[in-house]
């Protein structure tokens, strides 16, 4: 327990250096890297492969560094080409990954999902692109639920955001272990947590891509990106 209020301390003050240092407001460019590697029918699956060179900039890097946390998202969408039409999206993925560097152990902690979260330790920020913007075959359909003789295509789109108070002060209470449920909250005051959003000035950062066309019964090896 007093590891982990040492640790909800030395947030705190990450967080104050993280705000000295953010820079100023800039939105996204698909400047990422982000590129669909393989679409690939595996088994009964349609998988899709994707990864992302450069997800965080200089910039963005030394704030995260000095403590301040970052969400995560992908969106994956599988369509069916209409002519004439608009495109039809046949099923879509959503996942959601907040990231928080704990200056007490000194490695970047990744809580994904919900009911019940899975967290992860990393040693660094590489360990974080490796872990988070590298998909290898990722199934996203039935190819028996598909229709074969259609042409499909994938869309993934990667964003990454600083988090709102609200956010701030959830993660804060995870890394001092305090459970919320039970009545305890160790997070900052609320007005800091929102002042330390808007000085940061950090906007979001996205990224959108199409994988190559396909059709599924002709999906017989592995599609690259075009």
């Amino acid at each position: 327990m007093i590891c982990r209020a040492r640790s909800a301390a030395a947030f705190a003050l990450a967080l104050a250096a993280a705000i000295a240092v953010a820079p100023p407001a800039a939105r996204a460019a698909n400047d990422m890297g982000l590129v669909v590697d393989s679409i690939e029918h595996v088994g009964d699956a349609i998988c899709v492969s994707y990864h992302a060179d450069n997800p965080f900039t200089p910039r963005l890097e030394e704030p995260l560094l000095r403590g301040m946390p970052a969400t995560v998202t992908f969106e994956v969408g599988l369509w069916r080409k209409r002519t004439f039409w608009f495109d039809k999206l046949i099923v879509a993925y959503r996942s959601e990954h907040k990231v928080a560097y704990d200056p007490w152990s000194k490695t970047f902690r990744i809580r994904s999902g919900v009911n019940p979260p899975r967290t992860r330790s990393v040693a660094n920020l590489d360990s974080v692109r490796a872990t988070l913007f590298n998909a290898h075959r990722l199934p996203i359909a039935l190819a028996s639920a598909l229709d074969t003789t259609a042409t499909h295509y994938v869309s993934v789109k990667v964003v990454i955001k600083p988090l709102s108070a609200d956010d701030l002060g959830e993660i804060e209470n995870w890394l001092s272990g305090a459970d919320p449920s039970k009545g305890e909250e160790h997070g900052l005051p609320a007005y800091l947590l929102e002042w330390a959003v808007n000085l940061s000035g950090l906007g979001d950062r996205s990224a959108l891509v199409k994988g190559p066309r396909f059709v599924p019964r002709h999906l017989l090896t592995s599609v690259g990106s075009r």
